[in-house]
């Protein structure tokens, strides 16, 4: 597959990217800034520019067959900086035909209750990105984590379809294979998956 990676500089992104040249996968990696990017191989393409740009969007979209969002929102007082960028990669998916697209939230995105002050600008962001995925067309799917947790990933993790996963940590190794298995996975199409360690 030829799969484009939005926010592949992240601490998590950049696992995905790797696991998917690993996987043997053509990698388009979407990064803000070249220089906090390291990774390099003859099937990695990288594009930069601003998520929320629809031009450099599409660039990264062309040609694709699908895409992964391991976008988040850096700082509550960015908002709505991230659903934006969701809805830039949404609209290039559907323009360059790219229908499958997956996106990482956190549980918050499994329901609409209240959630502590300090998350609430997240958990709204995620959950606009999941109306804005139920409305597109899209063939979507939502990996939705637990806790992340910055240590070595187990290899294996839980998966949950419409709930939230056993466990209360997700390595980041661990989302990002998650992610990519998502893209293989047809009878995720559609729904939010809960994932732990």
């Amino acid at each position: 597959m030829r799969i484009a990676v939005f926010g592949a500089s992240g601490r998590t992104g950049r696992f995905v990217v790797e696991q998917g040249l690993e996987r043997g996968h053509d990698m388009v990696a979407f990064v803000r800034d070249a220089s906090r990017f390291a990774a390099e191989g003859k099937r990695l393409e990288v594009v930069v520019g601003d998520a929320r740009d629809p031009g450099a969007v599409g660039t990264a979209v062309r040609g694709s067959d699908g895409a992964i969002s391991m976008l988040a929102l850096a700082k509550a007082e960015h908002e709505p900086e991230h659903s934006e960028a969701t809805h830039a990669v949404v609209e290039a998916a559907r323009a360059e035909g790219a229908r499958r697209i997956v996106v990482i939230a956190n549980n918050h995105v499994l329901h609409d209750d209240e959630v502590r002050p300090e998350f609430a600008a997240h958990a709204r962001e995620h959950r606009r990105n999941r109306d804005l995925l139920r409305s597109s067309g899209l063939d979507w799917t939502i990996v939705a984590a637990a806790t992340l947790a910055d240590e070595p990933g187990t290899g294996v993790y839980a998966a949950s379809l419409d709930e939230k996963a056993s466990g209360d940590r997700t390595a980041r190794e661990d989302l990002s294979t998650a992610a990519l298995d998502a893209l293989g996975h047809d009878d995720w199409i559609g729904h939010i998956v809960g994932v732990s360690s």
